[in-house]
């Protein structure tokens, strides 16, 4: 049996997991044509993704999340940049994001659920950087939607009320969690 060290094998799931990432957005942003139509101009340019901070409560020896980068390309939606490619920063962007802060304002009664933007320090060319504010802003993957298409309306409704009744007992949680 071969054994890989953690470190070596960290990059290959984070990398793993970012192409994944890239398909649901580029799933969510091709249900949108105005976010498309939105992205178009910027094609060519990129945006990093960079954590700037992490939860205090999650432990020294879970590593960060990596960096994720990617490209707009012609039709409006993202090409994941490999960690290893040299990246052109011209006219892209720079988002930082606080671990810390994501994790709250996804459990805030005023956050994710609300519809509110996440929150996120952005860097870089202006009019790249509203589009990708408006984004942010504006759109949202109906889960539920999506759903229904593969086990009907029924089913999705009744797991979308499990869903928000799993993230409303999340909430309590890190509420009782929080320090005072």
């Amino acid at each position: 049996m071969i054994h890989a060290a953690p470190h070596t094998v960290a990059p290959l799931l984070a990398h793993q997991a970012l192409e994944r990432v890239t398909l649901l957005l580029n799933h969510v942003l091709a249900a949108e044509p105005e976010a498309m139509a939105r992205l178009k101009p910027h094609a060519g340019r990129s945006v990093r993704f960079v954590w700037d901070g992490r939860p205090a409560w999650l432990p020294a020896w879970v590593p960060a999340p990596p960096e994720a980068r990617w490209t707009v390309d012609a039709a409006g939606l993202l090409e994941l940049v490999p960690p290893e490619a040299a990246l052109d920063d011209e006219g892209g962007l720079r988002v930082g994001l606080d671990g810390a802060a994501l994790f709250d304002w996804g459990l805030s009664p005023q956050g994710a659920m609300a519809g509110s933007a996440p929150p996120m320090d952005v860097q870089g060319d202006a009019g790249f950087a509203a589009t990708v504010a408006w984004l942010a802003q504006n759109v949202r993957w109906d889960l539920e939607d999506d759903l229904a298409r593969v086990i009907g309306d029924k089913p999705a409704r009744l797991l979308g009320q499990a869903g928000g009744a799993f993230v409303a007992g999340l909430r309590r949680l890190a509420a009782t969690l929080r320090p005072a």
